[in-house]
């Protein structure tokens, strides 16, 4: 078709010339009719072109051309024709696109490169209590939590965050954040009211039932011992002796489920009191000396203070410790506490056997043993990494295992700046 409009282009060029050159040579003027010619042919050509201009903008209708003025403008109309029809499609793609993510119960919001809201599903409006007009403005102004404010200021979104709002009645939400695009973001949000409401019942009843139980543990340990002190056949002394071991260790994983229960169950918007992390140290040394002897190396070149709970980290310290001088075989243990940048870093090394890569991801759960019969030769509730979990995530950190069959283990966390402050200590 391009070659045909080509054609009839020079086809009529060549008429409208040739009946000037024939007309001017009638008259004994041809070069006179030959230009004339010419220039009705450029008058003819540049008047379809003008016209084609004005109908590019909709100013007048398309121009009736059969040469290559009507062969663009018929190409024009087609490409239009299926610039409209994939608009269309594209539209009812997005349409449907919009009402997918407004049936979800869950919340979405868009999020741009400055961290405003470019908009959100009806389930966000529910759950946020946003308004249309609050579309442009800072997620940060619309949310006014402390902890998502720090979640969304940090950057870091590999975890979910848990908080509560109150509107008319409080309701727990769970957040995600994911990147995409050109530093744009989506924001997916959970109610789990419910769900919150269900694990609160279920710490609320361990802890019942642990507070229950410590009580009569207390007298049957306080007969026990009695009976220990007592001149006993040997036999009935073993089984006293035996009975009153696992009566202790009762104790101890009562006292643990309550102490795990508080700190799931404790308020995580507070961020605490500063305290003496040093001293608190040197204090935990001393408290599993009995235990341990004069394994442990504490290292200490700086005098650090951070905010947050010194009775918590004095339970994340002692676990550590004690788990290093129960599994760590009988080598020595370095409990350092230094800077690292601006921050403050705490670890506990051992040089014992190892752990296994394939349970290093399950320490921190419940009652995860790696060795079930290691694990009742030396006592333990199982539970003393979940509470340091929890204890940490109320520090705004968490714990980092690394471990070497035959080589040892090291676990650690970081305390952040704003948690943090540092002086150089003259001891180390």
């Amino acid at each position: 078709m391009h070659q045909s409009a080509w054609q009839k282009e020079i086809l009529r060029i060549s008429v409208v010339t040739g009946l000037g050159l024939s007309l001017g040579w009638s008259v004994g003027y041809p070069l006179i009719g030959l230009m004339a010619g010419l220039l009705i042919s450029m008058a003819m050509l540049l008047r379809s072109m003008a016209a084609l201009y004005r109908w590019s903008y909709r100013q007048g209708p398309p121009p009736q051309d059969s040469g290559l003025v009507g062969y663009s403008v018929d190409k024009l109309r087609r490409r239009e024709k299926n610039l409209k029809s994939k608009l269309a499609q594209q539209a009812k793609q997005l349409r449907r696109y919009n009402q997918g993510i407004e049936s979800l119960h869950d919340g979405v919001v868009i999020i741009d490169q400055d961290g405003h809201i470019s908009g959100f599903n009806g389930s966000a409006a529910r759950l946020l209590g946003l308004r249309p007009e609050d579309a442009g403005q800072p997620v940060t102004n619309l949310i006014r939590v402390p902890r998502f404010t720090r979640y969304f200021n940090n950057g870091d979104y590999s975890e979910a965050l848990q908080f509560d709002v109150t509107q008319r009645t409080t309701i727990s939400l769970q957040v995600q954040i994911t990147q995409f695009g050109l530093d744009q973001k989506v924001m997916l949000i959970k109610d789990i009211t419910e769900r919150k409401r269900v694990e609160t019942m279920r710490q609320n009843f361990i802890a019942d039932v642990s507070h229950e139980l410590r009580t009569p543990l207390t007298v049957i340990n306080g007969y026990l011992e009695m009976l220990e002190d007592m001149d006993l056949p040997a036999p009935v002394k073993r089984a006293t002796s035996q009975m009153n071991n696992q009566g202790l260790r009762m104790k101890d994983l009562v006292n643990d489920l309550i102490q795990l229960s508080k700190l799931e169950s404790a308020a995580t918007d507070d961020m605490g009191d500063w305290f003496d992390l040093s001293r608190l140290g040197h204090s935990v040394v001393d408290q599993v000396r009995s235990l341990a002897g004069d394994r442990i190396r504490f290292h200490s070149p700086v005098t650090c203070e951070i905010q947050g709970f010194a009775e918590e980290m004095n339970s994340v310290l002692t676990n550590l410790l004690t788990n290093a001088v129960k599994y760590g075989g009988d080598g020595t243990i370095d409990f350092a506490i230094e800077s690292f940048g601006d921050s403050v870093k705490v670890s506990v090394r051992d040089h014992g056997p190892g752990i296994p890569p394939e349970h290093i991801g399950h320490l921190t759960e419940r009652f995860y043993r790696v060795d079930d019969s290691r694990e009742s030769s030396v006592g333990g509730s199982g539970l003393g990494l979940a509470i340091v979990k929890h204890a940490l995530e109320h520090h705004d950190t968490a714990l980092d295992i690394e471990s070497t069959l035959g080589k040892g283990s090291t676990f650690s966390f970081i305390i952040s700046p704003e948690r943090s402050r540092l002086k150089i200590s003259a001891s180390a």
